[in-house]
């Protein structure tokens, strides 16, 4: 009988071109009690095996001449090498095609850098026992005891079956599944075989063998309660036989009566308990020593692939419910390998795996950040990266803000293996943030211009006032020589400050809504040559050459044609204003089918381009300051864009910039209306101007009724000299005594007055009675001169309404026909 071969410390071969590495592992193995025996290519390692045999074999994958799928060739193709477990070590991560390749070239296990510890001396040491056991077995087998060499056989397959199984699914219930089937078919006496995961403080069966019912019905029991429970919470092995199995179990299937033994262990990880697994056998009332090792190794590899398994659920569901885009990118091309649900959902919903970073929308910015992270192997980040691009897959380009950063990812190399890239969508928030600054911009430029324009209104309105004073106080001291030229001045002074209160009244008119349209047919050449002809004096005068070009077939149209003139007055006086001598300002009106065209041109200063779309803003000038060139409130242009949008039309500016002149382009519509009508109308209009002119009010009694002492001498001066006969009252008071006394024929009052208004006024003097005057005809005269002004006044019993500043023949017009209405009634 051959003597017994003497038991040999384990040895390991490590195979790795890097020495850091070999010595790294080394120092992993150290508590095992192996040889470690190093080699440093896949020579050195063939020529280490043809030598000696080996426990386990932790072969490098990347290495240089020859890599490890051909070293694990050659090496099973050893004496030495046939049966040694080959554990496949390397950096290259998550690739399926490199792990089927490596248990084709006979790997019995697959580790990835950086690789943890315990697991590394947890899988060696499972090897390491396997090399014990077949050494056992190889003992045995010169004892003759053959069927224990055929056991060891079985479990080491059995072992590398399970580890495999570890490798090749992601599924746990499939795994825990194949793990138990695995270990029955290498048992001695085990038939049935269970495993219970722990959710919270309960046990829940999960795969089972034997005992399915357990699986299918959802068994479920509590921490410390029956067998399962009991080993959770003392985190020690149980064995149960014979009658202990009924009296210390819970699960009606456990309880059954046809179980002999009963062998339960805790599955741990990381010194928590994860679980519990334990066999059962109707055949004998022990196990054997080498089952319930191999169970023990069974329920070690069972530990870690379920703790594997759920970290790696946690943080999947970590990456799906992260409101950041995340999404990791293979070097060198950049492929996408993962992308979580945000990032999908900022695609449409697009699968970008397979797809690299370009085909994706990374512009060259990104791309030369992916490079440089690559290359500096240290992260990098950029703020509100703008990015263009069809996100939602429709066609449609759109423009999308992102505070992107970049993770360099490395996996045991020198070198980054991938890119982590984490992307937030802040597009929301920086258009917010810019209508928000836009509009600061925009209330900072409106405050700036209105407090430009109330400074401008004080300066126009104090101009002619100073002028006004001034002659008005020489003329007093009888120092004025030309007495014409001094009311010349006084007389443009104050028609100068009536413009300026007239455009101030008429943008708030038009603010407020209530601007009103006399819409009656017109002509447009009296408009446009009343425009001309009012202007050409100040062009004259500045040595602007005033051109005007208008075609025959304008037509008639439906207009105010009072406001008309003033959109051409405003348009023609502006362009002259702005146009130095020299200059050339041209009037141009056409008919282009159903639209009147009226174009201003001149050669004057231009418009620069970030005005010109602010030309027809209120309160807006292109130069605002103390030192501005030209006058005026900057309101003329936007009274011209409301008149014409109240008559449907259109006004546009347009320059090539400073110093290239401008035109403003009229577009109207032409609304045709006869033709005789209109020159009928126009010519009753001027007949009734030049016979105001020649009316005289001679033994007309009128009633002058205001506080204002200057104002009742002007308005004494024009009635008296038209033959009138005047009577004046300061107050309502004295206006009601001298109306029984007086009896005017017609009566003309102010409606601001102190104690008592034109509107109380006209009340009491309405319910008098006849004789008493209280059906005198009376025109109210004042300065509110707003369309509800006028409606209140001829609802409170005015016969008109007559703003100031008054033309002195308008005024003597209308009491000429209310005297003579008021001398007919009487008659």
């Amino acid at each position: 009988m051959p003597s017994q071969p003497p038991a040999v410390t384990p040895s390991v071969l490590i195979v790795d071109d890097v020495a850091a590495n070999r010595v790294a592992l080394a120092a992993v193995l150290k508590p095992l009690q192996v040889n470690v025996v190093e080699a440093s290519s896949g020579a050195e390692a063939v020529q280490q095996v043809r030598c000696q045999a080996f426990a386990v074999v932790l072969l490098d994958v990347q290495m240089p001449e020859m890599d490890g799928f051909e070293t694990a060739r050659q090496l099973h193709a050893l004496p030495n090498g046939r049966e040694v477990p080959i554990v496949f070590v390397t950096a290259i991560h998550g690739d399926e095609a490199y792990a089927k390749r490596g248990y084709e070239s006979g790997g019995a296990d697959y580790i990835t850098k950086p690789f943890d510890i315990d697991v590394v001396r947890a899988r060696v040491r499972a090897f390491v026992n396997l090399f014990r056991q077949r050494e056992e077995a190889h003992r045995a087998r010169f004892e003759s005891q053959s069927r224990e060499l055929s056991e060891a056989h079985r479990r080491l397959e059995a072992f590398e079956r399970i580890s495999t199984a570890a490798l090749e699914t992601d599924d746990t219930p499939a795994f825990l599944h194949t793990l138990l089937t695995v270990f029955i078919g290498a048992a001695d006496s085990a038939d049935t075989a269970t495993i219970l995961l722990r959710e919270g403080d309960a046990l829940r069966a999960r795969a089972s063998i034997g005992l399915v019912e357990e699986v299918e019905g959802g068994f479920t029991i509590a921490v410390g309660q029956g067998f399962a429970g009991a080993i959770a919470e003392t985190r020690a092995p149980l064995l149960l036989v014979g009658d202990e199995i009924a009296h210390k179990t819970v699960s009606p299937w456990l309880k059954r009566g046809d179980l002999r033994a009963l062998y339960g262990v805790p599955l741990m990880y990381e010194g928590e308990v994860i679980g519990v697994a334990h066999i059962g056998s109707t055949r004998a009332q022990a196990f054997s020593d080498g089952e319930m090792r191999l169970f023990r190794a069974m329920a070690e590899r069972a530990s870690w692939v379920v703790s594997r398994q759920r970290a790696r659920d946690r943080l999947y569901a970590l990456l799906e419910a992260a409101p950041a885009a995340i999404s990791v990118w293979s070097v060198p091309d950049y492929t996408c390998e993962y992308a979580n649900a945000e990032y999908r959902r900022s695609q449409a919903g697009r699968e970008p795996v397979g797809q690299t970073h370009v085909q994706q929308g990374a512009t060259p910015e990104v791309v030369a950040l992916f490079d440089q992270v690559v290359r500096t192997g240290r992260s990098a980040c950029i703020h509100e990266l703008p990015l263009t691009w069809d996100w939602k897959g429709g066609g449609t380009v759109e423009q999308r803000f992102f505070d992107l950063t970049l993770l360099p990812q490395r996996y045991g190399a020198a070198h980054p293996d991938a890119v982590i890239a984490f992307s937030i969508d802040l597009t929301e928030s920086v258009r917010a943030r810019k209508v928000v600054e836009s509009a600061r911009r925009e209330a900072e430029i409106a405050s700036r211009a209105k407090d430009e324009f109330l400074a401008t209104v004080s300066h126009e309105l104090r101009t002619p006032l100073n002028a006004i004073l001034g002659w008005t106080a020489s003329a007093r001291r009888g120092a004025v020589r030309d007495m014409d030229r001094a009311l010349a001045t006084v007389e443009r002074s104050a028609r100068a400050q009536a413009r300026i209160i007239d455009d101030v009244l008429d943008l708030s008119r038009i603010a407020s809504g209530k601007l009103r349209l006399d819409i009656a047919p017109a002509d447009l050449l009296p408009a446009l040559f009343g425009a001309v002809e009012a202007v050409r004096p100040a062009a004259e005068a500045k040595g602007v050459t005033l051109d005007v070009g208008v075609d025959d077939n304008l037509g008639v149209v439906a207009a105010d044609v009072d406001r008309l003139q003033q959109v051409f007055w405003n348009l023609l006086s502006n362009a002259v204003k702005f146009t130095p001598s020299g200059g050339r300002v041209q009037l141009e009106a056409t008919r282009a089918g159903a639209t009147l065209v009226v174009r201003v041109t001149d050669t004057g200063e231009g418009i620069a381009a970030d005005f010109l779309p602010h030309v027809f803003d209120p309160f807006r000038q292109a130069d605002g300051s103390t030192t501005r060139r030209h006058g005026g409130l900057g309101l003329g242009l936007a009274i011209v864009k409301q008149l014409v949008q109240a008559h449907g039309g259109t006004v546009r500016a347009e320059s090539d910039g400073p110093g290239k002149g401008s035109s403003f382009v009229t577009e109207l519509p032409a609304r045709t209306i006869p033709a005789l009508r209109l020159w009928r109308a126009h010519n009753d209009a001027a007949e009734s101007w030049s016979r105001a002119a020649a009316v005289r009010l001679d033994d007309v009694r009128v009633l002058l009724v205001d506080d204002e002492e200057d104002a009742r001498q002007l308005a004494r001066e024009v009635l008296a000299g038209h033959g009138a006969v005047v009577e004046e009252a300061s107050s309502a008071h004295e206006a009601l005594q001298k109306l029984g006394t007086f009896k005017p024929d017609v009566m003309v009052s102010d409606i601001a007055m102190p104690s008592a208004d034109g509107f109380s006024l006209i009340g009491r003097v309405r319910k008098l009675p006849p004789e008493l005057g209280g059906q005198t005809p009376a025109i109210a005269l004042t300065a509110y001169t707003l369309a509800e002004d006028r409606d209140r006044a001829l609802a409170a019993g005015f016969q008109l309404h007559v703003p100031k500043p008054v033309d002195p023949l308008q005024l003597v017009s209308h009491i000429a026909d209310l005297g003579t209405r008021r001398r007919v009634a009487r008659s």
